[in-house]
């Protein structure tokens, strides 16, 4: 089909000929949300570079994915795997963040009992964060390791500042319901 033709149709008329391989489609499909795409990635991330490599990576996807992936609405379907992408850049940055800082710890020649005990101690943290829900486990980290505000958090993930404060409360009280066992054993074992 001839590409002047696609700037007419409907979304749902492009996904149609999108999953049916139509390059031509995809295309029109990349020039009408590229920029939109593009303006939330920026607004969450701040950069330039990650926002541009974030939304490469999505329409890379959905390009790959066109035949085995249910898409009813492509709009919806766009900001939904973007804010998700979102979440993951995140959560991959604040892991490579603590991955760097044990590391440091790790490399020191002569690591006290207490070095230990705290690098035990922040593996035994990040391995209960597992346990919780992935937008828990985002947003405790951006507050505890990137000290962002609850309303930064907010803002970056759509939230509401109560939403924040919901996932970090109960994020504190998964880790105090077991860290308490933690010190003590850590108590028994050092007297």
């Amino acid at each position: 089909m001839n590409k002047s033709i696609f700037q007419s149709f409907s979304d749902a008329q492009l996904l149609t000929a999108f999953k049916e391989d139509d390059i031509a489609a995809f295309e029109e499909i990349y020039k009408r949300y590229w920029l939109t795409l593009f303006k939330v990635a920026l607004k969450q991330t701040n950069s330039k570079q990650d926002a541009e490599e974030l939304v490469q990576v999505l329409f890379e996807r959905i390009w790959k994915n066109r035949k085995t992936t249910v898409i009813n609405n492509i709009g919806a379907y766009l900001t939904v795997s973007l804010r998700n992408l979102i979440i993951d850049f995140f959560r991959q940055k604040a892991t490579q963040k603590q991955f760097r800082e044990s590391q440091d710890f790790v490399e020191e020649a002569n690591l006290t009992e207490e070095e230990v005990n705290k690098i035990q101690l922040l593996n035994l943290i990040e391995n209960l964060l597992l346990e919780l829900p992935q937008k828990t486990q985002i947003v405790f980290k951006l507050s505890r390791y990137e000290n962002k505000s609850n309303k930064e958090i907010a803002e970056m993930l759509e939230l509401t500042t109560k939403a924040v404060e919901y996932h970090i409360t109960q994020t504190i009280k998964h880790l105090k319901h077991f860290l308490k066992s933690y010190f003590v054993l850590l108590f028994l074992l050092n007297h």
